[in-house]
């Protein structure tokens, strides 16, 4: 078992890790961006829009502390050291009331997969492993690289407009880079915290800026010693009913085992 392998599989089941919310956050921000009815059609003639404004909006959207929105993000990454492969393939699905969140992350790879639930309200956290939903020690639960990893544009300045395009039925307005951005898949195996680029960006949005969907590429890596690891892979984010009103809750309790009696 390589050594990628051996820190995939010390994901306990029983406790919670900073490695796997870690992965969580790479959750955010790797997806395959699979084509599943996101066929976008030939883009049209600019519309007497101010799309300098729309890429403005889109961003600054992406980077409200108070963002609220259902999310489906999907990834999948290539991780290779020499002639030693790893794929992993990451799917997020949930709620964001921010900083506060209810997300359902399932992990796969090597055949294997880990599935959890976590929910963040004020300054409590929740994790449910499989067995009922329990909280977390204070402290044990940071949500900040999963969050931040939304942010995968700061400046409009980075985007073009590139045309309105049909994505599952709806016409959007298609932001395109202009230039490779810098990028952190932060607690990817691999990456370490070496700083990685975004090598394609396609968002789609509405005529406010609103967020539906976002597709990138990436390329990142880390060097231990005279081993040098590469990461590749591609991210699907769609958003729904952004600015909606969300509201996260603490969950129901997994009851605590009654101890049992002396004899």
């Amino acid at each position: 078992m390589s050594r990628r392998q051996r820190r995939l599989a010390g994901v306990s089941r029983r406790g919670v890790s900073r490695r796997v919310l870690a992965l969580a956050a790479a959750a955010a921000i790797l997806v395959g961006a699979c084509g599943d009815g996101a066929s976008p059609s030939g883009a049209t003639p600019a519309p007497s829009v101010d799309t300098d404004a729309i890429a403005a909006a889109f961003v600054a959207i992406l980077a409200d502390p108070a963002l609220q929105a259902g999310i489906v993000q999907q990834a999948t990454a290539t991780s290779e050291t020499g002639d030693d492969l790893l794929d992993l393939r990451v799917t997020m699905v949930g709620e964001l009331a921010l900083p506060d969140v209810a997300l359902e992350i399932a992990i796969e790879t090597e055949g294997e997969s880990t599935r959890f639930g976590l929910v963040v309200v004020g300054d409590r956290s929740f994790v449910d492993l499989g067995e009922g939903w329990l909280e977390a020690p204070p402290g044990s639960v940071d949500t900040t690289e999963l969050t931040d990893a939304l942010v995968v544009v700061s400046d409009p300045d980075d985007l073009e407009y590139a045309g309105t395009q049909v994505v599952d039925g709806q016409t959007l307005y298609h932001l395109a880079a202009v230039r490779p951005l810098p990028y952190s898949p932060g607690g990817l195996p691999g990456t370490g915290d070496e700083m990685g680029t975004i090598d394609d960006l396609d968002a789609y949005v509405e005529a406010d800026g609103t967020p539906v969907r976002i597709e990138l590429s990436f390329t990142a890596g880390s060097t231990d010693g005279a081993i040098a690891t590469t990461v590749f892979g591609t991210t699907q984010i769609r958003f729904t009913d952004v600015g909606g009103g969300q509201v996260i809750v603490p969950p129901s309790l997994a009851p605590t085992a009654t101890p049992t009696a002396a004899p």
